[in-house]
């Protein structure tokens, strides 16, 4: 099957024939400035089609204002993380003519595509509510992380103080700000703790006012700036216990990836995150904005270490069953199959 992706995720698909001639055009979607982009890119895929037919055409919904659909038909897709307009919307985003003609775009796209594909079925209603779509257009596939192995994974015995791990960018919506005024309180009542914060926060204006405001905590919290990869991934093997009280996600790939390493997580019950977190089995959800939830939270997977050894293995359990990204591929690949009207 050939396909054609635009800034496409999956190496394992971008293996078709079809993929040299697509990265001539993949990554526009980031140039996209609705009617112009979109004729060039629509002209672009038509030339594509002429020379190797190909059967699916996917975009990521920060791309989704070009008429894909006009000529792939029933046969292209939508991949839909958080939209523009709840980024706007989450972040208090001045509105603007620009936004304004994007979330037109947004919402002509979506009514127009037949397909669309989205990461929870909380995510789904939104953008149905939002959009007024019907939910038989989606068809739900979580995202997906690689599962280490069990080499790789650090158990409880190996620790030696409690290390609680907090990943994503330093702006509100992350609710990095709730983090920082929990800090304080919990180590008042459990001193032997170590805070472990990454993300970028590229004024240092988080970090420079709490290290102003507590400059005698300097030994317990560390901000330890953006991370990737393998950097990344020995925070979430070295941690403890994994926190972060976002205020929105459609999904939540940070939960997924702590509990791939067995680590008991801490979220939000909102968006698409207690279809990743478990409540009371692989993690503990509180509500929004309750800082006192998520203090009694974290105290109490501090001070029992059997609960957290239990929630870490069922949370590593279920990224294994839910999010390894080889049942990724298979279901994509099925889905693919699916709309193009082949069979397998």
């Amino acid at each position: 099957m050939n396909f054609i992706p635009l800034k496409f995720p999956f190496p394992k698909i971008l293996q078709a024939p079809v993929l040299s001639r697509a990265l001539r055009i993949s990554g526009l979607s980031e140039k996209v400035r609705f009617k112009q982009d979109s004729k060039f890119i629509s002209r672009s895929l038509r030339r594509l089609q002429v020379n190797q037919p190909f059967d699916v055409i996917e975009s990521p919904n920060n791309g989704a204002c070009f008429d894909q659909y006009d000529f792939l038909s029933s046969r292209s897709c939508i991949r839909i993380a958080t939209t523009d307009k709840e980024h706007s919307e989450i972040n208090g985003t001045t509105p603007t003519p620009y936004l304004d003609n994007l979330f037109k775009a947004e919402r002509r796209t979506f009514g127009k595509c037949p397909n669309l594909v989205t990461h929870t079925f909380a995510h789904r209603d939104n953008i149905c509510t939002e959009y007024n779509l019907p939910a038989e257009k989606f068809t739900i596939i979580p995202l997906s992380v690689r599962i280490p192995s069990e080499d790789e994974i650090l158990h409880e015995s190996n620790h030696t103080r409690p290390k609680v791990l907090f990943v994503g960018r330093f702006e509100e919506r992350k609710g990095i700000d709730i983090v920082l005024s929990l800090i304080p309180r919990i180590l008042a009542q459990e001193p032997d703790v170590e805070f472990r914060l990454v993300g970028s926060d590229p004024k240092k204006n988080y970090e420079k006012k709490f290290v102003s405001q507590h400059p005698q905590l300097s030994d317990q919290v560390f901000f330890l700036g953006e991370k990737r990869g393998l950097e990344l991934e020995q925070e979430y093997k070295n941690c403890t216990l994994f926190i972060a009280p976002s205020r929105y996600e459609s999904f939540g790939l940070i939960y997924a990836e702590a509990m791939s390493f067995g680590k008991p997580t801490i979220g939000t019950r909102i968006g698409g995150i207690p279809e990743v977190i478990e409540d009371q089995i692989s993690g503990l959800l509180c509500n929004n904005e309750s800082t006192e939830e998520f203090s009694e939270a974290l105290l109490l997977l501090l001070r029992d270490k059997n609960s957290r050894i239990k929630m870490g293995a069922a949370a590593r359990k279920r990224a294994m069953k839910c999010f390894d990204f080889d049942n990724l591929v298979i279901e994509t690949e099925k889905y693919y199959t699916k709309i193009s009207g082949r069979r397998r």
